[in-house]
């Protein structure tokens, strides 16, 4: 690719990049959990996968804008001077999710999830629950919402709005996954139906995290915190979250549906921080 066709292909080259750094970090992986080579791969390699869509918007970004804009994805990857509202939403709405939904399983005649179970994860050694949520937060967490949510949508919601661009996002950022399926056994555990409904509700979490995003004015650690804590409690080995992912998931769902009928009824209010937000990017 030549610097000029990047600049003028900048969401193609991006999702290029993003795909092809991190498929050649899966790949071995792949290849090892089926059999196809006799090397003896670190599975945990699996958490250096989200660092694809990082290091795709920040090298694009430094083509297409040079070091003023370099530094600017900089600033937001650790803008956390927001209102103290989004701050609140960014680190405690999972929390309030999964109380509820903890209550809710308590009341279907299950225990109450152990904490202490959600400090394990795939593929590495038992983490402690702080180590597993700033483990989620520092790959999955900034690692993908840099790219996604810092760079592609911006740009996407140019033409397309808030709304088309976050589904624009999600298809982008679904197609990403594909080879997490081909060696990832909690996702090949879904089967078919299980990963259609992972995908709609992925499209859901792409609308809620576009919301954060827009509403934070272009912060990337709050949809950071967000997500990383979203995979926390969603994403843990064995009964953790298995009692509660699917309840957190219908009440991200249901919150989706509120965020995009109260948008539209302060649509002025809500394009004047989305025009903001595209200006200055």
């Amino acid at each position: 690719m030549s610097r000029e066709w990047v600049r003028q292909n900048s969401i193609l080259s991006y999702i290029l990049l993003a795909y092809g750094i991190t498929w050649m970090i899966a790949l071995p992986l792949v290849l090892s959990y089926h059999g196809l080579i006799a090397i003896e791969v670190p599975f945990a390699l699996h958490y250096i996968l989200p660092f694809g869509p990082l290091l795709s918007a920040l090298i694009v970004t430094l083509v297409v804008r040079g070091s003023d804009g370099f530094r600017e994805i900089l600033s937001r990857m650790s803008k956390w001077k927001v209102k103290p509202i989004w701050f609140l939403i960014a680190l405690f709405s999972v929390w309030i999710l999964y109380l509820v939904s903890g209550a809710i399983v308590v009341s279907m005649g299950q225990p109450w999830p152990d904490l202490s179970l959600f400090g394990d994860v795939l593929y590495l050694p038992y983490l402690t629950f702080a180590g597993a949520w700033l483990l989620w937060v520092f790959t999955f967490g900034i690692g993908e919402e840099t790219g996604w949510r810092g760079f592609l949508l911006p740009r996407l919601q140019v033409k397309h709005g808030p709304i088309i661009a976050s589904l624009l996002v999600g298809i982008f950022w679904a197609g990403w996954h594909v080879p997490m399926f081909l060696y990832n056994e909690n996702l090949i555990a879904m089967g078919l139906t299980g990963t259609i409904f992972w995908v709609i509700g992925l499209m859901f979490g792409s609308v809620l995290l576009t919301w954060l995003y827009n509403s934070s004015e272009g912060s990337i650690l709050m949809t950071a915190l967000w997500h990383g804590t979203y995979n926390l409690f969603t994403a843990a080995v064995g009964q953790a979250a298995g009692f509660t992912s699917g309840i957190i998931s219908m009440f991200v769902m249901i919150w989706v549906v509120f965020i995009v009928f109260a948008c539209r009824r302060h649509d002025s209010s809500i394009q004047r921080i989305l025009d903001e937000d595209i200006n200055d990017q």
